[in-house]
This record gives C-alpha cells, sequence and structure tokens, in this order.
C-alpha cells in the first residue's frame, strides 16, 4: 500500500492517523486511491481527492480484524454515494466485498467495508499470465457474483483490472460495487430493472471481457488507463487472444472476442449478461470437456509481432495453438 498526501485543509494522514472512528474504527494507515478505487487517475475523479477523499486501512478494534475505510469529504454526503450504498449493502456474495458500517455526519463521514488482501488482476498479469483454464474460471466466478448484484438491481458500472483482486487462499474479490463509480462522480442514472436490459448490464459484461482478454493476452483491450500495455490491432480492430497468445483454446477466444464486440458470450440471439457470461465458461468446466495443457509459445508485446512470426515459422507445430475439444 502507498501512502500519499493531500492537499491542507483535507484529512491529512499526519492528523487522522490513529485516530477513532465511532468509538470503534482505528485508522492505520493512509493508502493510495488508486489502490482500492478505481478510477481517481483521472480527471474524473480528481476533484473529489483534491476536495478531501481518502482511502485507509484500519483496524475494527470491537471484531479485532482489518477493514477498509472510506473518510468523505467534510460536508453532505451526495445521494449518488448514499443510493449506492445503500444498494450494494443489500447485495450478499462472498465473492464481493462487503460494507460494513456508515455514518454520514457532515463533519466526518465515511463508509467502512471489507478489507480485501490479495493481488491486483492488473498487478497479477504484469507478473506472468495464469494458464488459460485458470483465466476462465476466475472471470466465470466474477461473472456470477456481478450477476447476483444485477439481480438486485446494482450494477457495478465501474470494472477495472484494479477492483478485482485474486488470493490464493480467499479466492476471488471484487471491490467497490457502485460505490466506485459514485464517487467518481459517474451515475448510471436508475439501477437496471432484473431482466438485465439497463445499459449497466451490458456495461459490466464488457468489463469482464476485457479483463478475461488481459488474463489470456497480458494486453489491455480498454480505453481505461491501466499499467496493462495497450492490445495490439489489426486494420483498426483489436487482435484476438488467439492472434497474441499460442495456446489459447478456440472457444474461450470466441467468448472474450464476443464480449468486446458487445455480443452474447453463450449465444448470438441471447442478451448479452454477466449471467451469460459465466454460464458459457462454466460449459468449458464440465467434465465433457477439458482445457488442454498450454502449449510453449511467445506472448507478444509490443513491437514483437514479427519476431514472433519468425518463430513460428522456424518452429512449426511447437507453437500451434490448443482447441478445446470433447475429452476422450
Amino acid at each position: 500500500m502507498t501512502v500519499v498526501d493531500i492537499p491542507s485543509g483535507a484529512h491529512t494522514a499526519a492528523h487522522m492517523s490513529g485516530r477513532w472512528l465511532g468509538g470503534r474504527f482505528r485508522l492505520d494507515e493512509r493508502i493510495s486511491l488508486d489502490d482500492q478505487v478505481s478510477g481517481f487517475s483521472g480527471s474524473r475523479g480528481s476533484s473529489w481527492g483534491a476536495r478531501g477523499l481518502s482511502l485507509w486501512k484500519a483496524t475494527d478494534q470491537l471484531l479485532n480484524r482489518s477493514v477498509t475505510i472510506y473518510l468523505l469529504p467534510r460536508g453532505p454526503v451526495p445521494s449518488a454515494v448514499t443510493d449506492a450504498v445503500r444498494s450494494a449493502a443489500k447485495v450478499s456474495d462472498p465473492r464481493l466485498a462487503t460494507i460494513y458500517d456508515t455514518d454520514f455526519d457532515e463533519e466526518c463521514p465515511y463508509i467502512v467495508a471489507e478489507w480485501t488482501p490479495g493481488t491486483h488482476l492488473e498487478d497479477l498479469v504484469l507478473s506472468g499470465l495464469p494458464h488459460p483454464a485458470l483465466a476462465a474460471a476466475m472471470i466465470a466466478d466474477a461473472a456470477d457474483a456481478i450477476a447476483v448484484a444485477h439481480r438486485a438491481g446494482r450494477p457495478h458500472l465501474r470494472l477495472t483490472p484494479r477492483s478485482m483482486r485474486w488470493d490464493n487462499g480467499s479466492g476471488l474479490k471484487i471491490t467497490g460495487l457502485g460505490l466506485d463509480d459514485a464517487l467518481c462522480g459517474i451515475t448510471a442514472g436508475n439501477p437496471p430493472p432484473a431482466d438485465g436490459t439497463a445499459d449497466g448490464t451490458a456495461a459490466d459484461t464488457a468489463a469482464l471481457a476485457r479483463m478475461l482478454y488481459a488474463l489470456l493476452t497480458g494486453y489491455w483491450p480498454g480505453d481505461e488507463p491501466t499499467a496493462l500495455p495497450p492490445a495490439p490491432r489489426h486494420k483498426g480492430n483489436v487482435c484476438t487472444p488467439r492472434q497474441i497468445r499460442a495456446g489459447v483454446p478456440a472457444m474461450l477466444d470466441a467468448i472474450a472476442y464476443r464480449g468486446l464486440q458487445g455480443q452474447a458470450a453463450d449465444a448470438p440471439l441471447r442478451p448479452q449478461t454477466p449471467a451469460g457470461m459465466a454460464m458459457a465458461l462454466r460449459m468449458l468446466q464440465r467434465p465433457s470437456y477439458q482445457l488442454e495443457r498450454l502449449e510453449s509459445g511467445p506472448v507478444v508485446r509490443p513491437g514483437g509481432q514479427q519476431r514472433a512470426r519468425h518463430a513460428r515459422a522456424r518452429t512449426g507445430s511447437r507453437l500451434r495453438t490448443t482447441l478445446l475439444r470433447p475429452a476422450v
């Protein structure tokens, strides 16, 4: 976690460190907004940071556990934030970071949420690409969790590589359900209906497809600022995962690419939804199918496409892609 400074007049680290909130939560460590709240490096979220929004790792002394504290700017809390908190607090899924408590007193308003250990998807990709089977399982879990939120009428609206964490012990955790979007000053209006036809549904599904693409290739196909290199393009279109990485199964390639194009992952005539993407990815995990072991092959980096083509020409079948096929 990165300790940061903020302008005078806001909640400074020196002033707030060690302070107790509600007689229960002790502020321990100031952390970077971008470490957990996606989008604050851009202009859309900068006003909140300048006004005094800060993020803390804290200790819940009553239950002896670490928590995340969103320390909001002094003054009235915008209705977009209070509405997002109330709706997100009603969604229950172990893969979604829980909101535990709030206090919207104008002198020192704050939100208490679950502390989420583990590695951001962005850092996970930068450290080395997972096997395609693991990538499919991770995004299937994420899609299942987002589908639960959508059925409760609460889209995420700001899924990025920084809002998903992976821990080898506890598994997947998604942070900032609805809250990240509200804090960054972008709202989708009314929550989407339960049938999943609102814009928030398509936005979250496309975001899941972008994260699947990143896990498969090491590139980011979206416009959001990340530490990942932008996805290679051919004739203006993003290359498919199979064009970049040897060994990506054909069906997994199709699911990721269809999602990027705003098409249904599971069937051409079905609406694009997180539930549909989860179902498509779960099909790959059935006993009747198997994702074969990833064959050795280069992960193409910027400027390395030509070298990769030469490598394939020299080594022949060693770099052929592995298709998804029925298990024998």
